[in-house]
């Protein structure tokens, strides 16, 4: 039998009232563009929002959770609870790929389970119930669907990202640097762009890479800089 968003729902432990609220959170942009819609009707505008209070409750539950920590501690375990490996992992526990609207070419080259378009899609969920209900409920929602990230990410058992492990060098206490990336191009078509990414300590370029989303090109050029980073600041 094929998986249904009735079965989704009960995997994500909410119903939604608004079920074109669900449907939007699971339209890709090049389903969207193959039958000449608008780039706002994909789930883009709710990954942005999804995003946001994805950082909001994790970071209150970090903050709850480690009440002796200091702010580093919070920021780089929050971004390892966050990344995009760690989004992809929950989306594959709720089989989100196998409810994904593609573009055909899309879908033939294995979108489904691609791991940005899996991590964009828990996102925009997550953003979806925000939308349908309020933050109360999808602070519930994410926490339930999140807990053992958390705990595994606490317990330092989950895989450490290049931008977290970049941040991490550069908050140590004794000598702590300011890291900053900085998205400096946007190219190709709308529903395939690229984005070049730069990131800098201390005002001081460290590397340049390219990624098919912002998100993969920090990490790409993440792990570029920690070499030239251990090099400059040893």
């Amino acid at each position: 039998m094929s998986y249904t968003f009735d079965d989704f729902e009960k995997a994500l432990g909410y119903t939604f009232k608004d079920k074109e609220l669900l449907r939007l959170a699971f339209t890709h942009t090049t389903y969207v563009f193959e039958h000449n819609g608008h780039h706002y009707e994909s789930n883009q505008r709710l990954e942005f929002i999804g995003d946001s209070v994805l950082d909001l409750v994790i970071g209150r539950k970090l903050y709850e959770l480690k009440s002796k920590v200091d702010e580093g501690y919070l920021s780089k375990t929050r971004s390892i609870i966050v990344c995009e490996r760690s989004l992809a992992e929950v989306a594959r526990r709720l089989r989100i790929g196998e409810l994904l609207l593609l573009g055909k070419g899309e879908a033939n080259s294995g979108g489904s389970d691609k791991n940005s378009t899996l991590a964009d899609a828990v996102e925009s969920v997550f953003a979806a119930v925000y939308f349908d209900s309020d933050l109360s409920t999808v602070e519930k929602v994410i926490l339930n669907i999140l807990s053992s990230t958390i705990e595994d990410a606490i317990n330092g058992k989950l895989f450490l990202d290049y931008k977290s492990k970049l941040l991490e060098l550069a908050q140590k206490k004794e000598d702590q640097h300011v890291i900053e990336f900085k998205v400096v191009d946007e190219h190709g078509p709308a529903h395939k762009k690229e984005f070049d990414v730069e990131v800098y300590a201390d005002g001081i370029f460290l590397a340049k890479a390219t990624g098919s989303s912002k998100k993969i090109a920090e990490q790409n050029c993440a792990q570029i800089a920690i070499e030239e980073f251990k090099k400059l600041f040893k």
